[in-house]
């Protein structure tokens, strides 16, 4: 009959490979995802960038041209100036604003019948009012 300590090796020599590959999966989804958060900060700061340029020349060509001269979606370039005023403004709505961050969850009624009321997307009233 082998000792605690014969078990206990045996035990970690079995559970040894595993281990490795836990400890690996999870270094790598962590850099990935270090990555990643690195590449979304940079497209959001170059889509900053295009609002900013989109909006100061909104005096002198429309969203409508710089699609047709750039082959980029009228609707990217709304985007890009639309996220950028809202970046920008980080105050909180009124709590009885249909703007609001309700969540979309079932459970919540609008006081009225019991149905649930989900808020409409933020993005799109804000897209709908520049067009």
């Amino acid at each position: 009959m082998p000792t605690d300590e014969e078990v206990e090796h045996r035990i970690e020599d079995v559970d040894a490979p595993r281990t490795a590959r836990r400890k690996a999966a999870a270094q790598q989804v962590n850099q990935l995802a270090q990555r990643r958060a690195a590449i979304v900060a940079q497209l959001e700061d170059v889509e900053g960038q295009l609002g900013e340029i989109v909006a100061d020349a909104e005096d002198v060509i429309s969203i409508e041209e710089l699609a047709r001269f750039t082959d980029l979606k009228a609707s990217d370039l709304t985007e890009w100036v639309t996220g950028r005023k809202t970046s920008r403004s980080k105050r909180k709505k009124p709590a009885g604003s249909k703007l609001g961050t309700r969540s979309r969850s079932s459970s919540q009624t609008n006081g009225r019948s019991g149905d649930p009321a989900p808020a409409p997307p933020a993005r799109d009233l804000q897209v709908a009012q520049l067009t």
